[in-house]
């Protein structure tokens, strides 16, 4: 059955942007199974970002017809049958849009912007991650979340600081629509509570000045709170810890509807004088759709001390059957997952290599000097998302972890040119206070990003904070992350500075043995058995060839990958992260 096809578009102003409805031709299997209302009504509707009102969820489907169950177009064969380990994704066809198809009927000049955030989230990412023990640890920033608190101090900035901003941001550039209203109802489609696949959202903004650099302006205030949500407050900051942690627990509370009761657990985070932008911000996915039972619960991640070893490692884990996107980028040489196609965010994993088939060297090292830290104009990332494909007959199966970053972006905002603005000598930011004594002096970010997030982060969960007190490696396995009874992470000055697996028996002594290379084989072989095979009862030895080949190819994320959240309706990139984790002693 074709659905119909209507499309209508609204004039621009100076204070909005075209935007446009459409609906593409859906099989009555897609109809049956989308989680959004527009779907189920055989249409999608592009939300208007420039408006003042509030968008709505919605989905903007592929603008090319996605393969029937029978059809053999994008099926993933065994690249050996004799391998269940290895998975072959045969590249895209050259005309599919994949995932960007969600942005095909924005206005150009939205687009233009999300465009330009994005080429700034990978210089984020590069300037934040590029030197030193932080280049290969895992951890997750939000260069949305900097890029807002940047655009709340945009809104106090005058003469030259304001000039030099706009060259970083381009947000004056945008004369056809207002871009804090952009952010602003992006901000509101992520914490949506009805999105799919989406646990818990949240993004709390604050600013802080010193009570003794005078009152800030009631104006400034009020726009900071329309636009941002965000609290700005005159403190004394030799009290700033426990304002910080009160305050803060209470804005992610609120927005979390008191899923996160506590999100900071001490005091030991500290903002310098005397202008100081913090921001916390967590999200956390569903895993609902996907099965943690059994041996679904569980994988064996791969890892390399050394260019001569091998290891692998149980780390908890989860399992989709359906409802994902995945594909094969060759001039990266990457394989890319999508979680959530058909909400208004999606979280999209990039594997360097193919699931198998591993380079020699570091993979994830290579894969983000392609992907981020060329150009972005170069179109890397939009390959990724064009290689983004339904793979019918295809299981995926990704580590369940959670992690907590706690950045300080001060000096890399500064290389990327934003000096006058951390310049006590030159700032000018006269719309605050309307003096010439304020200048920033501290940007300060706490993210969490958490998969399975319906369930009590720690529990079943591979937990890592950056960064992380060396005293407390040890303590981790020991306690094997039930020091977590909630779904935060804590504070990184309290119980959450380690790095943490599933249970004792995962970090053992004795165990590791049996995490070694023959033994990892023997134990992968019976946990690709298919969970009603006559012969899962029998020893290795007895068992049939046959009997231990899964009954369908499975894409494992089984060593370290980058992560992205992305907001579909836009594009925009929310949060960037990295999962390499140090899962031996």
């Amino acid at each position: 059955t074709e659905a119909s096809v209507a499309t209508a578009t609204a004039s621009t102003t100076t204070a909005a942007a075209a935007a446009a409805a459409v609906s593409v031709p859906a099989s009555e299997p897609e109809i049956q199974n989308s989680t959004t209302p527009a779907a189920e009504n055989s249409s999608a509707a592009a939300t208007n970002y420039t408006t003042w009102s509030t968008p709505a969820v919605v989905t903007l489907p592929p603008a090319v017809k996605s393969p029937g169950p029978s059809s053999n177009a994008y099926r993933p064969p065994m690249a050996n049958s004799a391998s269940p380990s290895t998975v072959e994704l045969h590249p895209a066809p050259h005309e599919s849009m994949g995932m960007e198809a969600s942005v095909a009927f924005l206005g150009d000049d939205v687009r233009r912007f999300a465009d330009l955030c994005n080429e700034l989230s990978f210089k984020m990412w590069t300037a934040v991650t590029g030197k030193g023990q932080i280049a290969s640890r895992s951890l997750v920033l939000s260069p949305f979340e900097l890029t807002a608190m940047l655009a709340m101090v945009f809104l106090g900035a005058r003469g030259s600081t304001s000039g030099q901003m706009n060259d970083v941001l381009r947000l004056d550039d945008m004369v056809t629509f207002n871009p804090h209203q952009v952010l602003r109802n992006i901000t509101h489609s992520i914490t949506n509570v009805n999105n799919p696949g989406v646990a818990t959202a949240s993004f709390v903004r604050e600013i802080y000045s010193h009570k003794g650099n005078g009152k800030i302006l009631e104006f400034y205030k009020e726009r900071v709170q329309q636009y941002y949500d965000g609290h700005v407050e005159e403190v004394d900051f030799n009290a700033i810890g426990d304002v910080l942690r009160r305050r803060t627990n209470l804005l992610v509370k609120r927005q979390t509807l008191g899923r996160v009761v506590e999100y900071l657990r001490g005091s030991g985070l500290s903002l310098t004088p005397p202008f100081a932008a913090f921001s916390a911000n967590v999200f956390q996915t569903s895993c609902e759709s996907a099965s943690t039972e059994g041996r679904d619960g569980e994988m064996y991640f791969v890892v390399r001390p050394s260019t001569r070893q091998r290891r692998l490692v149980p780390v908890p884990a989860a399992v989709w059957r359906s409802g994902f996107l995945a594909g094969y980028e060759p001039g990266l040489d990457a394989t890319a997952v999508c979680l959530g196609p058909d909400s208004a965010v999606s979280t999209i994993l990039v594997l360097p290599g193919q699931q198998g088939q591993v380079a020699p060297g570091d993979g994830l090292a290579r894969l983000e000097q392609r992907l981020i830290e060329t150009s972005y104009r170069r179109g890397g990332w939009s390959r990724v998302l064009r290689s983004l494909l339904p793979r019918p007959g295809l299981e995926l199966q990704v580590p369940r972890f959670s992690h907590r970053s706690v950045l300080n972006a001060t000096a890399a905002l500064q290389k990327m040119g934003l000096r006058d603005v951390f310049s006590d000598q030159k700032a000018d930011l006269r719309g605050v206070n309307g003096l010439y004594d304020l200048y920033l002096s501290d940007m300060l970010q706490v993210n969490t990003f958490s998969t399975c997030g319906e369930d009590t982060i720690g529990a079943r969960h591979h937990v890592e904070t950056y960064p992380a007190s060396p005293q407390r490696m040890g303590r981790a396995g020991r306690h094997g992350g039930q020091e977590s009874g909630r779904n935060d992470g804590g504070d990184d000055d309290d119980d959450d500075n380690h790095a943490s697996s599933v249970d004792d028996s995962h970090t053992s002594g004795d165990d590791e043995s049996r995490t070694s290379d023959d033994g990892g084989r023997r134990k992968r072989d019976a946990d690709d058995l298919p969970l009603h095979s006559p012969y899962s009862h029998l020893p290795l030895n007895l068992r049939p060839r046959q009997a231990r080949l899964p009954d369908v190819p499975r894409l494992r994320f089984d060593r370290p990958f980058l992560y992205l959240v992305r907001h579909n309706p836009t594009g925009m990139i929310i949060y960037l992260g990295r999962f390499n984790p140090r899962l031996l002693p």
